[in-house]
């Protein structure tokens, strides 16, 4: 009996002293072990704020360039604009839905107001700068800090981003209601700056086709480039092509208007300069009326339509124009012409340098609505821009076009070659900014901690 309790003390004891050895290497184990768990946890918490402020930064790059984009010069609400040089958003705390802030931003443009080359309108004199080439590229910067930009230890992250100015005349073919293509049409691009248009050395695959409402391509027409959409694009024939990115339900993109620009144009223009049409025989014919403001070349008459530079174009208003069979309207030199009115020069051809443009040459601007039309004829040739954002655009016959055009609505039928020249997305209105170059600066939290 003796011998058993001293068998199972001595158990005991062994087991007493196993616990204790047990118990001190928890004891020594257990504060590396919590030591860890800290370092995860903290390392773990400082990640998430540091990418919190990353996307807070990047949201504010996004606010500074719809604020570009879109809002007026005097409805930058919450924003100081008293510098034209740069406009700064104060800093700005961001909520949960709990009404916790979650970080801090602050944004900065520098550069922010479009800067395209005023040039004088001939006529206009400098009463009326208007940008031909929108070389504008402002910096945006944000700055966000979690849980905000100023505290011990906070996260900050700082985002540098340089926009560029796009034009009205970014795409080959632009419409803010359908855009429809039909027949054999192809419309691809090619870069003026390069020189002429040639199948083999100066043709591209960037002629892209937009609209606030939907594409619809009817028969075999080709787009050698992206297509966006607002709505829908509908292919109905089966071998109707488009080569590049296919996007539908698109933000949609406002259209400046024009008017205030045709009601100058008819009260300071070159319109006194446009000179009688001649007809084959050397004989000279009336097409401008001046009581009127109506050009109506007869058919199988020559006018040739004076010029400027490209830094002082010749300015013309017409309050509507019709070309008759076979006639020809010749473009000598840089020209605008503002219209409120409708446009036919499907009767016969507008002639820029033989067709070889630039495009830029000729620009069209109309202000009239859905019931006025702006009508082109391929023929020979035409090169130049139309922007008439709430009339109707019409492409009819075969032949090269060459340009760009931006409609109320846009409409090619037939058999005719659309060449967008890429050289137009720095001509014209600003419509837009977007991200050119983006870039994280290092920025040191305000303090260790």
């Amino acid at each position: 009996m003796t011998t058993q309790t001293h068998q199972f003390g001595g158990q005991r004891g062994v087991a007493l002293l196993m616990a204790l050895f047990l118990t001190m290497v928890v004891a020594l184990l257990l504060p590396p072990v919590l030591q860890r768990c800290v370092f995860q946890h903290n390392n773990a918490f400082r990640e998430n704020r540091f990418i919190t402020a990353l996307h807070l930064a990047e949201a504010g790059i996004e606010e500074g360039i719809w604020h570009l984009s879109y809002d007026k010069q005097d409805a930058w609400t919450g924003w100081n604009i008293s510098n034209a040089a740069q406009y700064i958003k104060p800093t700005s705390a961001l909520l949960d839905v709990d009404g916790e802030q979650i970080g801090e931003y602050t944004i900065t443009i520098d550069d922010p107001i479009p800067l395209g080359t005023s040039i004088n309108l001939g006529g206009l004199g400098g009463a009326l700068p208007f940008p031909v080439t929108s070389k504008s590229e402002p910096t945006v910067t944000a700055r966000a800090g979690v849980p905000d930009l100023e505290s011990a230890g906070s996260e900050i992250r700082e985002v540098v981003v340089k926009a560029r100015a796009r034009t009205i005349f970014s795409l080959g073919l632009f419409s803010d209601q359908d855009l429809e293509l039909g027949g054999t049409t192809e419309v691809n691009s090619y870069d003026s700056r390069l020189g002429p248009y040639n199948e083999t050395t100066n043709s591209g695959h960037n002629g892209d086709a937009g609209s606030n409402n939907n594409i619809l391509l009817n028969g075999t027409p080709l787009i050698d480039g992206d297509a966006a959409a607002g709505g829908s694009i509908v292919l109905t024939g089966q071998n109707a092509e488009i080569t590049g990115e296919v996007e539908g339900g698109m933000t949609k993109i406002d259209l400046p208007a024009v008017n205030a620009y045709v009601e100058a144009a008819k009260l300071n223009n070159n319109n006194n300069e446009i000179p009688k049409a001649v007809k084959p025989n050397g004989q000279q014919s009336n097409a401008y009326n001046p009581a009127t403001g109506f050009l109506d070349v007869a058919a199988n008459c020559t006018l040739t339509l004076p010029g400027g530079t490209k830094e002082n174009p010749k300015v013309y208003y017409l309050s509507g124009a019709k070309l008759n069979g076979n006639s020809k309207i010749v473009m000598d030199g840089y020209a605008i012409i503002y219209t409120d009115g409708n446009l036919d020069f499907s009767g016969g051809t507008v002639i820029n340098n033989a067709g070889n443009g630039p495009p830029e040459r000729l620009v069209v601007y109309s202000s009239g609505n859905i019931n006025t039309e702006v009508k082109i004829n391929g023929g020979a040739g035409f090169s130049g821009v139309v922007y008439a954002p709430d009339a109707q655009v019409t492409f009819s016959g075969g032949g090269n076009i060459f340009g760009a055009a931006v409609g109320g609505k846009v409409n090619m039928q037939g058999n005719a070659q659309f060449h967008y020249d890429e050289a137009l997305g720095e001509v014209g209105l600003i419509a837009y900014f977007e991200v050119r170059e983006w870039v994280e600066k290092a920025s040191p939290n305000p303090s260790s901690g």
